[in-house]
């Protein structure tokens, strides 16, 4: 079992951040002599050119940075970045953290791709999306290093600018939410009562019909599904069509999600769809494509009414 705490303190150390030769300021690179890890940051926009460095041309663990965050792995950072930009895996990106080592095998991605994963839901700096993920199994000596790369990840990823572990940068409740004066249901922070996985059946009462509210459609063939977004709150809308089969879905937890609405007697039968009979709140108009769908589609995707 995998026990990982990236707030625990870590002996002070040398950080070294620099950047290269015929690439942009923007793209740093930072190590430590007492890791083997190197990370790379760099603006979305270049993020290809962290792709083209000899260190990341083999197994690499990725964050990718937004509104919202995306963690993953590959064996092949071109390719993959190129998927990512044909297909959003989120509304936007932002900035991209690569994470290297001469040590990193295809089973060493994988497990630190789903601890990662977790540690960032549980930590709440930010929302996370992806499939929640299980650990695979390692021998003694792959878990010790696995464990090893994780207590160095917060401290370098923190160096680079990414601050997913770091509880300073989560969001923090207005004060004046918390007295006797009236709540603005629409300005919930994330993790405060906007929704961050899976689904709600409960949002504020009058957010479907608030003039703030804006409402959109998503059209992929016969699929079709709406939904209406106000502040932290998107909320997909009841009559929606979502993809039946668990055959249709690319991504096992999407598949999981759409059988518990139906065993919860959510979602009706209609034909190769399923159609929401009540409206529920989802953490995004990009997850709620993601149900929709059973596949990853950017939230550019659902077009405005």
């Amino acid at each position: 079992m995998h026990i990982f705490d990236p707030t625990a303190p870590m002996a002070p150390t040398t950080m070294h951040v620099r950047t290269v030769a015929d690439l942009p300021a923007s793209v740093r690179f930072v190590t430590t002599p007492t890791s083997t890890l190197t990370i790379g940051a760099a603006p979305w926009r270049h993020a290809r050119r962290l792709a083209q460095m000899p260190v990341f041309s083999g197994p690499c663990i990725y964050v990718l940075a937004g509104d919202e965050i995306r963690i993953g792995k590959s064996t092949g950072l071109a390719a993959r970045l190129r998927d990512h930009r044909r297909t959003m895996p989120m509304p936007r990106i932002d900035q991209t953290f690569v994470v290297a080592s001469p040590g990193f095998g295809a089973d060493a991605i994988t497990a630190l791709e789903a601890i990662l994963t977790q540690a960032a839901r549980k930590a709440g700096v930010m929302p996370v999306v992806g499939a929640l993920l299980k650990p695979p199994s390692l021998d003694s000596i792959r878990d010790h290093d696995v464990m090893h790369w994780l207590r160095e990840l917060p401290f370098l990823l923190l160096a680079s600018g990414c601050t997913l572990f770091d509880p300073d940068f989560a969001p923090q409740i207005d004060r004046a939410m918390e007295s006797d004066a009236p709540r603005d249901e629409y300005r919930v922070p994330i993790g405060s009562g906007a929704v961050r996985e899976g689904w709600r059946r409960d949002f504020p009462a009058d957010l479907l019909d608030h003039p703030a509210t804006r409402h959109f459609v998503l059209e992929r063939g016969a699929l079709q599904a709406r939904a209406s977004v106000n502040g932290q709150w998107t909320v997909l809308r009841a009559g929606s069509l979502l993809t039946a089969s668990p055959e249709t879905s690319e991504q096992v937890c999407i598949a999981r999600k759409r059988k518990r609405l139906r065993e919860l007697g959510l979602l009706d039968p209609a034909g190769v769809f399923g159609r929401l009979n009540r409206d529920i709140a989802v953490p995004s108009l990009t997850n709620g494509g993601r149900l929709a769908s059973g596949t990853n589609i950017p939230a550019s995707a659902w077009r405005a009414l």
